[in-house]
């Protein structure tokens, strides 16, 4: 078990206990994760958690006993309600963050979050976004959700609007020519894209912290299986406790640090289209990308790619 899949587990275990201090327990070893069987006095339920190359996954398996349901929310901060493309927000009224029944969670957290990672185009860019319970209800009042969820005209105008009510956010884009170096430098030192993700979630998790000591959890959409986010932020930021959680982008700060990540990706999509005389250029990695790229290297010669898209992306070699 790998030293960020133990702290997960861990923390995990210490928000069962948080949900109900009487639960008990137990662990098995998966082939690749853990079992924990959790039992009380209205029965048992079992979790697997599988620590996979997409991620962590949670299995619910077990007798559907009666607090299965107030368990798995408190867990993952999904309801059936929320399910079916609810607001982050529950019956109970708390359900917008997923550290709530951390051990001493005082309410203040920072969530982050990136975007351009798979687009051809572009930059990366990587955002985090420091929030409290007012901020957070704020924010769930005015329909931030996850990136995935919404189209960029509404991103644009909810980017506005968060930092407004969340101020202390920081947004750091690595616009193509820069992404290029920095991936050449790492590949050079046998790391990969894990490696500069890493390094740019640390980077704007440092400055947010900063501005607010009383902040002792950061929480992060998990991108791989093992990587230095953790023992980086802490060495800085000792009392911080750093969890990374699969589609953690069901909590508020994650969803408005997505959003800022995706504002800020759009408006550097634009400028650069703007550059190469272009009214917009294509997202993804698709082979329309693959044929916009062919057809600027013609007009403007093949190094002006470097200041356009990911040189190391498969679509560079079919050009």
């Amino acid at each position: 078990m790998n030293s960020d899949f133990a702290a997960y587990i861990d923390n995990l275990k210490k928000q069962i206990q948080s949900f109900d201090p009487e639960l008990a327990i137990a662990e098995k070893q998966l082939q690749y994760g853990l079992q924990l069987t959790v039992t009380g006095c209205q029965g048992k339920v079992v979790l697997s958690v599988y620590n996979g190359k997409k991620g962590i996954k949670l299995v619910w398996g077990g007798a559907d006993a009666p607090f299965k349901e107030q368990l798995e929310t408190a867990l993952t901060g999904k309801s059936k309600a929320s399910a079916t493309g609810g607001a982050l927000r529950s019956d109970a009224g708390n359900d917008y963050t997923l550290l709530r029944n951390c051990a001493d969670f005082r309410g203040i957290w920072a969530g982050s979050d990136e975007s351009g990672k798979g687009d051809f185009f572009g930059p990366l860019v990587v955002a985090a976004v420091l929030v409290d319970i007012a901020t957070a209800e704020k924010l769930v009042s005015l329909g931030v959700k996850d990136c995935k969820m919404i189209n960029d005209k509404e991103v644009l105008r909810l980017a506005t609007l968060i930092t407004e009510v969340a101020p202390v956010n920081t947004v750091l884009a690595l616009k193509p020519e820069m992404y290029n170096y920095r991936y050449r430098q790492l590949r050079a030192e046998g790391k990969n894209l894990n490696h500069l993700l890493s390094s740019g979630h640390v980077a704007v998790l440092r400055n947010v912290l900063r501005q607010c000591h009383q902040c002792n959890y950061a929480l992060v959409d998990q991108f791989t299986v093992s990587n230095d986010i953790r023992s980086s932020v802490q060495q800085e930021f000792p009392a911080v406790n750093v969890v990374q959680q699969h589609r953690a982008e069901a909590d508020i700060a994650v969803a408005a640090a997505s959003v800022l990540a995706r504002a800020k990706f759009l408006e550097v999509m634009h400028d650069l289209a703007e550059q190469v005389g272009r009214s917009e250029l294509p997202k993804g990695g698709s082979d329309t990308a693959t044929a916009c790229a062919r057809e600027l290297a013609q007009e403007l010669g093949r190094s002006a790619l470097e200041q356009l898209v990911k040189v190391h992306f498969a679509n560079y070699k079919k050009i």
